[in-house]
C-alpha cells in the first residue's frame, strides 16, 4: 500500500469512527430519557406493574432486602392482553419466601398502567395513616411513564421510587436499536406518553371520554 492509500485509509477510519461516536451519542439518550432509575430507600409499599414475571421476582427480591413492609399487586386476565393475575403474582413471591400476610392483591379488571395506579391510590387511601411511600417496580423503558401517571394519580404527598428491572433480566437492551423488542418498546413509550399527557392534562370533556377508548393501546 503507498504512503497517499494509507493517508486515505487513516482518513477513512477517523471519518468512520466520528460517524459511529455520533451515532451513539445521538441514539442513547433518547432511550436513557425513558429510564428513571431512583436511589432504593426503605418504603412502605412495594408494588410491580403488572405484566412479565421478572417484576414480580424483582418486587419480592425488594421485599425480602427489608426495603418495603408491603407487596401490592394488581392485574386480572383479560383476553390475549399479556397482563400477569394478580393471584399468580401472590403465588411466585410467595415461592421466594415472601409471607402471605405481606402481600396484598386486587383483582379488579385493569387495561392500563393508569387503572393500576388508581386501584393503589383506592388501597392507600383506605391506610392513610399506615402508607406513604412506595417503590415502583417495572421495566426500565416504562419507568418515565409509569412515574408521570403514579404522581399524577397518588399527588405529592406519596413518596415515588422508581426501581426499573435490570435489563440483564427483560427482554430489552441497552441499546434499543440492536433488538426489534426494544425498538418497539421505545417507540411505543414516546407515543404513550405524548397520549397520556394530552389525554388526563389537556383535554377536557367529552374529548377526553372519547381518547379513553384507546388507554388499552
Amino acid at each position: 500500500m503507498t504512503q497517499k492509500k494509507k493517508s486515505k485509509f487513516w482518513i477513512f477510519l477517523v471519518i468512520l469512527s466520528f460517524l459511529l461516536i455520533t451515532f451513539l451519542a445521538l441514539l442513547l439518550p433518547i432511550g436513557d430519557y425513558l429510564i428513571i432509575n431512583d436511589p432504593v430507600e426503605k418504603s412502605d409499599l412495594i408494588t410491580a406493574v403488572s405484566g412479565p414475571e421478572y417484576r414480580i421476582l424483582y418486587a419480592a427480591e425488594l421485599y425480602k432486602k427489608g426495603l418495603g413492609k408491603t407487596l401490592f399487586f394488581t392485574g386480572s386476565i383479560i383476553g390475549d392482553a399479556q397482563r400477569s393475575a394478580a393471584s399468580w403474582s401472590q403465588y411466585l413471591a410467595k415461592t421466594t419466601g415472601v409471607p402471605g400476610e405481606a402481600i396484598v392483591i386486587n383483582e379488579t379488571t385493569v387495561i392500563s398502567t393508569y387503572d393500576e395506579a388508581m386501584l393503589l391510590k383506592e388501597f392507600i387511601d383506605q391506610h392513610p395513616d399506615e402508607y406513604k411511600s412506595v417503590i415502583i417496580v417495572t421495566d426500565p423503558y416504562h419507568t418515565r411513564r409509569a412515574r408521570w401517571i403514579y404522581r399524577k394519580v397518588l399527588g405529592d404527598e406519596i413518596r415515588i421510587l422508581m426501581s426499573p428491572v435490570a435489563f440483564s433480566r427483560t427482554n430489552y437492551t441497552k441499546y434499543w436499536w440492536r433488538n426489534q423488542e426494544s425498538r418497539q418498546l421505545v417507540k411505543n413509550e414516546y407515543i404513550k406518553l405524548v397520549f397520556y399527557v394530552f389525554r388526563y392534562e389537556i383535554a377536557q370533556g367529552k374529548f377526553r371520554d372519547w381518547l379513553s377508548r384507546f388507554d388499552e393501546y
